[in-house]
């Protein structure tokens, strides 16, 4: 390895200990790298520089003696912008480099009956505000994540709840990027469930964890950034002789435990509801009104969900499977219905994060990319 490969591996390296242990202190990072003090020293001296870590001083009330500073990715630093399409709403945040929210846009938006091409375009004024409160605050964005409620592949989104069939939503948004002005700016896309799983992640979840969520879809997928596999749970099949699907299958989880499914069940309409603009899903207040039909429906999609993840246990021996997403809605005892029907051997614990959870990953993905090679951004 070439001497500035050797950096980067380094300079990397400890960002990515202080990321995950901050607050830590320099002799810390020295033990746990096996570098120098000196070389721990000089990398941090360059990340601080950058803004990319900042040093909190010694710990209150320590004992006399050499201070050890606290090192941690700096608040003050570049931040991430996320953005999230869904059916009815474009969403977007700014997130600081420790993970806190510094603003948030909405907009209510048609984006399943507009087409991709629209549907993006409509994000331009939410990219606007966004840019701008950062640009008040005198932050530097370090990138833009994207989440959509289906699957990515080879860069190309598929999203049945938006209608969408191999969109490059990527070159979609970096066109409005362009049209604002924004030069430069890397462009990551991901599907909703891989987002929350790598918020969940970031908010302090186990790697080895399996994430189950969605607020569009019903998604799995890992909890650890480095993975990336992440499927469609919704769409495979648990009962044999059951209703087709509009993917084409027939049985599908979908059509047991979502949104449009469980509403059927219940007799209720299907609003189409978006927890994140503070739209209950009205079969949830069913549910805690004691709604017969309304119970009947939710162990109706608990059944189900056990059912499809006894294949996931079975080819991927998840220890653990955190649920979010919208089926985090229906609380405890809908987890403990799932929990009842599932074989012994399996964890599922309750999610962290509500519902922004995939627009956190998203602008997440942006800092776990500055993490992982912090002089791609110091040599910009």
């Amino acid at each position: 390895m070439g001497a500035q490969a050797m950096r980067r591996h380094n300079v990397a390296l400890v960002m990515e200990l202080i990321a995950r242990d901050a607050p830590v202190s320099r002799v810390e990072l020295a033990q746990r790298t096996g570098l120098t003090k000196a070389t721990v020293s000089s990398l941090v001296a360059e990340l601080t520089a950058a803004e990319l870590v900042r040093d909190l001083g010694p710990e209150p009330g320590r004992v006399p003696g050499r201070p050890a500073g606290r090192l941690v990715l700096d608040p003050y630093g570049p931040v991430a912008l996320g953005l999230q399409f869904a059916s009815g709403h474009i969403a977007g945040m700014i997130l600081d480099l420790s993970g806190r929210p510094l603003a948030r846009q909405l907009r209510r938006f048609d984006v399943a009956g507009a087409g991709a091409a629209d549907g993006v375009r409509a994000a331009r004024p939410v990219l606007r505000r966004l840019f701008d409160e950062a640009t008040t605050a005198g932050r530097l964005v370090a990138g833009v994540g994207v989440a959509v409620g289906g699957l990515v592949s080879g860069g190309l989104v598929s999203a049945l709840p938006l209608g969408w069939r191999e969109v490059d939503v990527r070159a979609l948004v970096a066109g409005e990027l362009r049209a604002l002005d924004l030069h430069g700016l890397d462009v990551l896309v991901a599907g909703e469930v891989a987002c929350a799983a790598l918020a969940e992640y970031q908010a302090g979840a186990a790697r080895d964890w399996l994430y189950l969520g969605g607020e569009e879809v019903i998604g799995l997928a890992p909890l650890n950034p480095a993975a990336e596999l992440a499927g469609d749970l919704g769409h495979v099949p648990v009962r044999r002789r059951g209703e087709p699907c509009p993917c084409g299958g027939r049985g599908c989880l979908e059509l047991y435990a979502g949104r449009a499914g469980m509403a059927a069940s219940a007799g209720v309409p299907d609003a189409g509801a978006a927890r994140l603009l503070g739209v209950e899903e009205p079969l949830v207040a069913r549910v805690r009104a004691g709604d017969p039909a309304a119970e009947r429906a939710v162990d109706r999609a608990a059944e189900a969900l056990a059912d499809a993840l006894v294949g996931v246990r079975a080819l991927l021996a998840p220890e653990t499977i955190v649920l979010g997403g919208r089926l985090a809605a229906f609380g405890e005892p809908f987890r403990q219905r799932v929990v009842e029907h599932l074989a012994p051997g399996l964890t599922l614990r309750p999610a962290k994060l509500g519902a922004d959870a995939a627009l956190r990953g998203a602008a997440g993905s942006v800092i776990a990319r500055v993490v992982a090679d912090p002089l791609a951004w110091i040599e910009g």
